[in-house]
């Protein structure tokens, strides 16, 4: 019970640094990356950090696992150094007490785990999808500027307005073009006042008064193919609805592992395999990094390097299987489960191995001390 407990306290205390550093990074990272996109934006701090703050459980589907995997190497390459596995080993500790030990962590990781890959990820990717949504409408709406040719969800829709009063505009020139390249046709539109408006949906329009309307094509050759009319009124859609973007851009990564299970969808199966590797490699990869440390230690530097490297082959093979590229060719569930068995088998072969090596090195050990 000794062991177990300063093996366990050793391990959360470097997954934690470790866990800690590696959010930070993704936080920084993402940091960058959403200050690129308010840096014109009136956007609140709230809504800033929040939408940070919900980037963190995503981050932690593929970081939780890492972690767990890098403070078991750690943690056994310190006690490697130190000559502590040798002392271990020499106090009559039973190998099946550490690898009960790593068990016992694991387990412990993959609940926190299991909650936040099942549900709290994908409700926090919901949200924060929503959250995205509404500050790029609020940038398009806030960043109009007086005397600047600005585009308006678009670049086929620019806008340039003389003067702007909170929703109201002056001297509107508004150029629409055709997003058909074949098509030469683009329009102009000029006004002496306008406004932004809103629908209950959340769509937004430009509502321009009394105004010159031009059709030009691009290539004509005779002033006849240019049509002017004037209106009184008219009204245009300058973005979608947030509703109806998210609808459209329904991803299964907002799906939480209930929904998945019961979908009948393909990526939905794939992401549903893919969730529950990650939960499996929280014991598979510990254990193999384990059982290499305490069964076959001739040299520790090349069984860190054998590790890693299986680590990386591992989530290589499962990154490209999960990225649906052959999903039309092949069944990628089907390559999952091969792959997690012979990192399984090859976990039991390492628990299997001749201890006879560990207790020869033992033993040479202590007779040189």
């Amino acid at each position: 019970m000794i062991f177990t407990k300063y093996i366990l306290k050793e391990i959360f205390r470097n997954q934690l640094i470790i866990l800690t550093l590696l959010f930070l990074v993704c936080f920084c990272q993402k940091l960058i990356r959403m200050l690129g996109l308010v840096i014109d934006g009136n956007i609140s701090m709230y809504l800033f950090f929040l939408c940070l703050g919900l980037n963190i459980p995503e981050a932690g589907k593929l970081l939780i696992p890492f972690s767990v995997f890098l403070s078991v190497l750690v943690t056994f390459y310190r006690l490697h150094i130190h000559n502590e596995i040798i002392a271990m080993y020499s106090c009559a500790v039973d190998k099946y007490l550490i690898i009960r030990s790593i068990f016992l962590f694991s387990g412990i990781v993959a609940t926190f785990a299991m909650i936040n890959i099942g549900w709290l990820s994908p409700y926090c990717s919901s949200y924060q999808s929503k959250l995205l949504h509404e500050i790029k409408e609020n940038i398009n709406l806030i960043v109009l500027s007086e005397k600047k040719f600005q585009p308006l969800s678009t670049k086929s829709l620019i806008l340039f307005a003389d003067s702007i009063q909170g929703k109201k505009l002056k001297h509107v020139f508004l150029v629409k073009t055709n997003q058909n390249k074949n098509n030469g046709m683009y329009t102009i539109m000029t006004s002496e006042h306008g406004n932004i408006d809103q629908n209950p949906d959340g769509s937004r329009l430009i509502i321009l008064e009394k105004g010159t309307y031009y059709e030009i094509y691009n290539k004509c050759e005779l002033c006849e193919h240019i049509f002017i009319t004037n209106f009184s009124k008219y009204k245009m859609s300058i973005n979608n609805t947030v509703k109806t973007l998210l609808k459209k851009n329904k991803s299964i990564d907002h799906m939480s592992i209930y929904q998945l299970w019961y979908s009948v969808a393909p990526e939905a199966r794939v992401e549903l395999h893919w969730r529950l590797t990650l939960l499996m490699s929280i014991f598979i990869m510990p254990m193999i990094t384990t059982l290499l440390t305490i069964t076959i230690s001739y040299n520790y530097l090349s069984n860190f390097l054998l590790t890693i490297f299986l680590y990386t082959i591992f989530f290589v093979l499962h990154t490209l299987l999960r990225s649906h590229i052959i999903l039309e060719k092949t069944n990628p569930m089907v390559w999952m489960w091969v792959i997690n068995s012979i990192y399984l088998l090859i976990a039991l072969l390492l628990n299997a191995w001749d201890t006879s090596c560990m207790k020869k090195l033992v033993l040479v050990a202590l007779y040189r001390n």
